[in-house]
C-alpha cells in the first residue's frame, strides 16, 4: 500500500509540473509572399536617389543602389547569414555555421530558407542607405568593398546581438522590426561616409556653403511611397506566425499605418508652416519616418502609442532636414532625417510606449536603460565602418577625382548622362539663395 501510496504522489507531482512552452509554427506563405513583396525596397530607394541628385548623376545614383542591392545580397549569403543565425555554440556574440548556405533547416518552427529572404530585405535597406551616403562622390569600388564589411560582417553581429540568442537580446533589449539594427545603424553609416566625402562641389570645383536642389522631386515622392508600402509589409512580415496569430498580424498592420499617416501629416503641416507652401518631399519622406519609428514596438504598443509615435517622427523629420542643410553634412536624400533620427526616436520610446515594458504602461524604467545601452552599442558598431573608409582613402580610393566630379559620374563612369535638357541650366544659377547659417539659427 505504501508502495502505492508512494507511485500515485510521484504521478501527481509530474502532472503537476507545467508543459514547456511550445514553439509557434512559422506561417511559411506569409513569410514568403509579404518579404518577396518588401523587396520593392530597391525600386523605393533607386528613386529616391534618382530625384534627390543632379542631372548629371541620374544614371549612377540607381546604378550606386542597384548594384549595391546585388552585392549586399551576396555577401550576405556567404558570410553574413551565417554571423547572423549560424549556431553561436553558447558565446552570444556571433553565429558560426550555415555560411554559403550550407546547414539550412526547415522545420515547422524554423526555416532558414524563407528565413534568408526576408532578412535579405533588412540588408538591402541598410545597404542602401550606405549608398545614399555616397551619391555623387564616391567610386564605386569603395562602395563594393564598405557593403562587403558592412554586410557580411557589422550588420550581422549587430543582427545576431539583439536576437533573443544573442547577448542584447539575452538582456532584454526590443527591437521587433529593426529601427535600432537596420534604420539607426544603416543612418550612422551613411553619417560616417557622408562627413569623409564632405560637400559635393560644382562645376567649378568649389564646395559651395549651400545646397543643391532636387532635380526630381516627383521621383523622390514616387520612391517613397513605394518605400512606405514595402517597410510596412516588412514589418509585418516580422511576425513569421502570421494566420497562427491572427491578433498580432492585424495589430502590426493598424500600427504601421497610423504611425505612418500621423507622421504624414505632421511633416507635411510642419514644412508648410516653415516654408508657406506645400511640399511633396515632407509627405511622402515622412509616411517613411512614421514606419521607422514604429517598427521597435509595432507588436507591442496601444494604436494611440504609434498615433503618437507618428507625431515624434514628423517632428523629427523636419527639424533634422533644417540642421543637415545648415551643416557641412551632405546629405541628398534625406537619409539621416528619414532613417538615423526616427530609427533612434522608436528605439527609445519602446521604454515609454511598449504595453509590456514601458513607463507610460505602468512598468519601471529598467527598459528605458536597456534601450539606451543598445543604442550606444549600436553606435559604436556603425562607427567601425570607418575602419575600411579611412583605408580606401589612404590609398586615394575612396573618392573620384575633382575633374569627374565636376564632369559628372554619368559621364565618367557610365554610359552619359540619363537625362539631357536644352534648357538646362549651370550649376551656379541652380544653388539656394541663402547661404547656410549656423546649425542653431
Amino acid at each position: 500500500m505504501n508502495h502505492l501510496r508512494d507511485s500515485s504522489a510521484d504521478l501527481d507531482a509530474i502532472v503537476s509540473i507545467p508543459a514547456a512552452p511550445t514553439p509557434a509554427d512559422i506561417d511559411k506563405k506569409w513569410v514568403l509572399i509579404t518579404s518577396s513583396c518588401a523587396l520593392l525596397t530597391i525600386l523605393g530607394f533607386a528613386l529616391i536617389s534618382s530625384g534627390a541628385v543632379r542631372y548629371k548623376s541620374v544614371q549612377s545614383s540607381v546604378i550606386t543602389i542597384l548594384l549595391g542591392s546585388v552585392l549586399s545580397i551576396l555577401f550576405f549569403w556567404f558570410l553574413g547569414y551565417g554571423f547572423a543565425f549560424g549556431d553561436d555554440y553558447g558565446n552570444k556574440f556571433v553565429g558560426l555555421s550555415k555560411f554559403a548556405g550550407s546547414g539550412y533547416q526547415v522545420e515547422y518552427i524554423e526555416d532558414d530558407y524563407t528565413n534568408f529572404i526576408f532578412q535579405t530585405v533588412g540588408v538591402i535597406i541598410v545597404a542602401s542607405l550606405y549608398g545614399l551616403g555616397t551619391l555623387e562622390r564616391s567610386r564605386f569600388f569603395s562602395i563594393g568593398l564598405c557593403l562587403a564589411f558592412i554586410t557580411s560582417f557589422l550588420y550581422p553581429i549587430a543582427l545576431h546581438w539583439v536576437q533573443p540568442k544573442g547577448w542584447l537580446g539575452a538582456f532584454g533589449f526590443v527591437d521587433f522590426a529593426g529601427s535600432s539594427y537596420i534604420h539607426f545603424f544603416g543612418g550612422i553609416t551613411s553619417l560616417v561616409i557622408s562627413f569623409f566625402l564632405k560637400e559635393r562641389g560644382d562645376q567649378t570645383g568649389n564646395m559651395r556653403p549651400s545646397t543643391f536642389p532636387h532635380h526630381s522631386p516627383i521621383n523622390i515622392g514616387y520612391g517613397s511611397i513605394i518605400l512606405t508600402i514595402a517597410i510596412i509589409l516588412f514589418v509585418n512580415c516580422a511576425n513569421p506566425q502570421g494566420q497562427y496569430d491572427k491578433y498580432e498580424q492585424g495589430l502590426i498592420a493598424v500600427n504601421t499605418v497610423v504611425a505612418s499617416t500621423f507622421s504624414a501629416i505632421t511633416s507635411f503641416c510642419l514644412q508648410y508652416q516653415k516654408t508657406y507652401q506645400i511640399s511633396l518631399i515632407a509627405l511622402t519622406q515622412g509616411s517613411v519616418t512614421g514606419i521607422v519609428a514604429i517598427s521597435a514596438m509595432a507588436n507591442d504598443v496601444k494604436i494611440w502609442g504609434s498615433a503618437f509615435t507618428g507625431v515624434l517622427a514628423g517632428i523629427i523629420y523636419v527639424n533634422l532636414t533644417i540642421i543637415i542643410k545648415r551643416s557641412h553634412i551632405d546629405d541628398p536624400a534625406q537619409t539621416i532625417a528619414t532613417h538615423m533620427g526616427p530609427g533612434l526616436l522608436g528605439t527609445i520610446l519602446v521604454g515609454f510606449l511598449s504595453i509590456t515594458k514601458g513607463l507610460m504602461t505602468g512598468h519601471d524604467a529598467k527598459q528605458l536603460g536597456l534601450q539606451i545601452v543598445g543604442i550606444l552599442v549600436l553606435i559604436i558598431l556603425g562607427l567601425l565602418v570607418a575602419i575600411s573608409i579611412i583605408s580606401l582613402k589612404s590609398v586615394g580610393l575612396l573618392k573620384i577625382n575633382p575633374f569627374q566630379e565636376q564632369q559628372g559620374i554619368d559621364i565618367s563612369y557610365a554610359e552619359g548622362e540619363a537625362i539631357q535638357f536644352l534648357d538646362e541650366q549651370q550649376e551656379p544659377t541652380l544653388f539656394s539663395i541663402s547661404p547656410k547659417k549656423g546649425i542653431f539659427k
